[in-house]
């Protein structure tokens, strides 16, 4: 896939993901991964500008055994803006199929 493609939509697909449910930066990052082929080097910074804009946040999950894990939470201001991208999402792509014919 075209990496400036994939490069506007990552913040979206990133609040879409947490939304349904609290992950740990391992899952994000395997269910980002798998569909659009990303690695770390693109995940973390992002994981970290979003939550310097409030729009995630994390809290650390402690287990039986090892290090505790650090889980990441879509925040109200997230969840609005994860709306906001989403909406124009679905418009930008309404224009770009009327450009292509579809």
């Amino acid at each position: 896939m075209n990496p400036q493609f994939k490069k506007g939509v990552l913040e979206l697909c990133l609040l879409h993901v947490l939304e349904a449910k609290p992950l740990t930066t391992y899952d994000v990052l395997a269910l980002l991964s798998e569909r659009l082929d990303i690695n770390e080097n693109t995940v973390y910074p992002l994981l970290r500008r979003l939550e310097s804009e409030t729009l995630i946040t994390h809290e650390k999950q402690y287990g039986e055994m090892g290090a505790p894990r650090k889980v990441y939470l879509l925040t109200e201001k997230g969840q609005q803006e994860k709306t906001k991208l989403k909406e124009e999402w679905t418009e930008f792509m309404s224009r770009i199929n009327d450009v292509l014919g579809g």
